[in-house]
């Protein structure tokens, strides 16, 4: 079915989304990114910055505590014999080199009692920053740290010199030693305060021999031998003051050198930061704005990639995904469309199959499926033409959508078809007509609905030919004003035309059914009049029968136990002797009239079970126990065939709510069948299982001449026997139907399994607990 084209529906505004830019509050990826790596630039830069200026720190505190120790051991090694002859002015020329260093602050030289004999100093700190001294204010160590100098002389190594830190502050004219935590923290920020390294070295008197001049003073040789050898011992002390000042202020040029270095990394690393951070984020901020778009519905935003980075990659990749929603928002709203049609379609085509089935009235069928067609698919004009039923007119049945005077002018207008025609194609052939432009095709068009079509200003039409069961009823035509038609129109309209010719053909068939009911209404009448009476006759002969029969088997029971039992007194010999050929003529009347007892038993049995009147007497009953019995007591019947007649019970069995005679006749029945058409020498087998799903289950089984299985689905019908067996074992056909009656009537059921030639199985199931039904 072609889809016709409604007005496209209005498209839902987009879903409301959220925002874009960043909330008050929060921090953009641009920040959170450039703090993050400025941070790290920072730190780094920094912990390198401070372990750098930690590093020169150290090499310069070694150098200058080198250099101390240099300058003293130096001094020592010059000054001994100047310090004993106590030559003042050599020491002070000495001490004059010494102070010349830019880093020795003072220098003195003491004699073995700690008394000075020279010392010079540059005087106290007074720029730190141009290191500028005042000589008027020499700078020279407590006179306490002469003693303890004294003191440690003796202990300390005659090679390495004893180090003292002092401090010197405005707030002490001299220098004092290292003092408690809290008041070097207390001076140490005290603008000219400075730190001094002390080297002390003793100078000790070596063991060695008179000087020369000693010598050259004595009278003779042997006065200058008793001159004796002077003995080791403290001489003097020099002392050396190495300030950390120039130490101090070269690694403040180093500190703000590295700090300035330090920061133009940082600059330039934040720089290069905010640069990179605005190559990443401005690609991702477009990308945010393109999806904020399309979120809101706009599909035909682009963005192009400046870079092959993932960046680049994950904006080609939006870009192609917003290209492919575009594509796909189109797709769907041709979907969308297309479906609405189809909907449109389905559901004129439900409601026109609802107008259909709600009514068989033609004329008001025909009136309420053209006014929807109209309304529903956009058609402005619709007409309904049927064919008579001799082939040769076209009747105009109903229209719609032209106005009244029209109406009343085309309704029921009756024209013949004419050959090569639109009306030959449509209700001859049965082929629907496109006709595009009428003016082409209107020597096509019957005369008599051609100046209508003109009137109405027709331009284009479509009609589609309504078939059923290969038979032209009429078609149905229509068209859109001042629209051409389309096939699209012509397939939706043989649609359409489809359901409409099977209501048409459904309402004929109705009437025709309706005529058809009433004949046969009277007819079924007397028809069932006539089966009533039949009916009636065959329950009365059915009574009769049964009544007859019961009447007659009691009739005949009497004489016969009278006859059985005078029989049995001869053979008794109650009359005298008898001759053997008496005897057997007598033994062949006892066995007549048991058998004929047995078969007036049978009727009697048959006849209660037909009339409802077989009751059970329930009691318990073990089928195992039961089945021995009735074995035991055919013993002697099979023994007489020259037959092995046995049981089989597997154990445990249980008891059952059954009527033991009827079950005894069961049995017996089955058994005496088993025995009967099986041949010496053979072997009937009695069978009693306990089944798992509760049920008991008996199967007699022999080895006989077997049931054909045509005869098997009517063996335990009443009255029948079978044909294959030998005439001399055929009975009244009754046995086998009251057996199937008993087992029913105690909620059981019995089936044969036979193969002819090899033997039977007839077996019997029974419910441990009666049914409802067999109660």
């Amino acid at each position: 079915m072609r889809n016709f084209n409604p007005p496209h529906p209005n498209p839902s505004p987009p879903l409301p989304t959220e925002p874009t830019g960043v909330e008050p509050g929060y921090l953009t990826l641009r920040t959170k990114f450039s703090l993050f790596v400025s941070l790290v630039i920072i730190l780094a830069c920094s912990s390198l910055s401070g372990y750098l200026i930690q590093q020169e720190a150290e090499v310069m505190e070694t150098s200058l505590l080198n250099t101390g120790k240099v300058l003293v051991k130096t001094l020592k090694n010059v000054s001994p014999i100047r310090l004993i002859n106590q030559d003042l002015q050599y020491l002070e020329r000495m001490l004059d080199g010494v102070i010349s260093l830019s880093e020795v602050v003072y220098a003195i030289v003491r004699d073995q009692d700690g008394k000075v004999l020279v010392e010079t100093s540059k005087g106290r700190l007074m720029n730190i920053t141009k290191l500028r001294r005042d000589e008027t204010q020499p700078l020279f160590p407590d006179d306490s740290l002469t003693e303890t100098l004294i003191t440690a002389a003796s202990k300390i190594s005659k090679m390495e010199p004893l180090m003292t830190v002092l401090y010197s502050s405005p707030l002490n004219k001299g220098l004092l030693p290292k003092r408690s935590a809290e008041k070097k923290s207390a001076e140490g920020f005290m603008f000219g305060s400075e730190t001094i390294y002390d080297f002390a070295l003793p100078l000790y008197r070596k063991h060695e021999l008179a000087s020369t001049l000693e010598l050259l003073s004595s009278e003779n040789l042997q006065d200058s031998l008793k001159v004796p050898s002077r003995q080791s011992g403290l001489i003097g002390i020099i002392q050396v003051g190495i300030t950390t000042a120039p130490m101090q202020q070269a690694l403040n040029e180093t500190v703000w050198n590295i700090g300035l270095l330090t920061l133009g990394i940082i600059f330039v690393g934040i720089l290069l930061t905010i640069l990179l951070t605005n190559r990443i984020v401005t690609p991702l901020r477009r990308l945010a704005e393109m999806s904020h778009k399309i979120a809101e519905g706009d599909l035909s935003v682009t963005v192009t990639a400046d870079t092959q980075d993932e960046v680049g990659q994950l904006t080609t990749s939006i870009d192609r995904m917003a290209r492919a929603l575009q594509q796909r928002e189109e797709a769907i709203s041709h979907y969308v469309h297309t479906i609405t049609k189809q909907v449109t379609q389905l559901s004129t085509l439900h409601q026109t199959g609802i107008v259909i089935t709600s009514t068989l009235d033609v004329q008001k069928l025909f009136s309420t499926v053209l006014k929807l067609l109209r309304k529903n698919l956009g058609f402005q004009r619709m007409i309904l033409v049927l064919q008579n039923p001799g082939g040769t007119k076209g009747i105009v049945s109903d229209v719609s959508g032209v106005p009244l005077e029209l109406e009343q002018q085309i309704r029921h207008l009756e024209f013949l078809i004419t050959p090569g025609g639109i009306d030959e194609t449509l209700l001859i052939h049965g082929r629907p007509v496109l006709a595009y432009d009428l003016e082409e095709i209107a020597h096509q068009v019957n005369p008599l609905l051609l100046p209508i079509c003109r009137q109405m200003e027709m331009i284009s039409f479509v009609c589609a030919p309504l078939l059923s069961h290969q038979r032209v009823l009429g078609y149905l035509g229509a068209d859109r004003g001042n629209q051409r038609c389309t096939q699209e129109d012509l397939d939706l309209l043989l649609t359409i035309g489809s359901h409409v010719a099977v209501a048409i053909d459904n309402a004929q068939t109705y009437e025709e059914v309706e005529k058809l009911a009433q004949t046969l209404e009277e007819r079924v009448k007397e028809r069932t009049q006539d089966l009533q009476s039949a009916n009636e006759r065959l329950q009365e002969l059915d009574r009769l029968k049964s009544s007859f029969v019961s009447i007659v088997s009691h009739e005949l029971r009497t004489p016969m136990t009278s006859i059985k039992g005078l029989v049995e007194n001869m053979l008794d010999g109650l009359v005298g002797n008898l001759n053997d050929r008496q005897s057997f003529y007598l033994e062949r009347m006892k066995y007549n009239i048991e058998r004929l007892t047995r078969m007036i038993n049978d009727l009697l049995d048959l006849s209660r079970i037909e009339a409802g009147r077989m009751d059970l007497h329930r009691s318990a009953v073990n089928l195992g126990s039961l089945a021995r019995e009735v074995v035991e007591g055919l013993q002697s019947l099979a023994q007489e065939r020259s037959l092995i007649l046995e049981a089989h019970i597997s154990a445990p069995i249980e008891f059952i709510q059954g009527d033991r005679d009827k079950l005894v006749q069961i049995f017996t029945n089955l058994i005496n069948n088993a025995l009967k058409f099986t041949e010496s020498p053979g072997t009937v087998t009695v069978e009693v299982t306990q089944r798992d799903d509760g049920m008991i289950q008996t199967c007699v089984l022999d080895n006989g001449c077997g049931v054909p299985l045509e005869e098997q689905q009517t063996i335990f019908e009443r009255f029948y026997r079978g044909q294959s067996s030998e005439m001399k074992n055929r009975g009244a056909g009754l046995g086998l139907a009251i057996t199937k009656s008993l087992v029913e009537l105690h909620g059981g059921s019995i089936w044969v399994e036979s193969t002819p030639g090899e033997g039977s199985r007839f077996c019997v199931i029974l419910p441990v607990t009666p049914s409802t039904t067999s109660s």
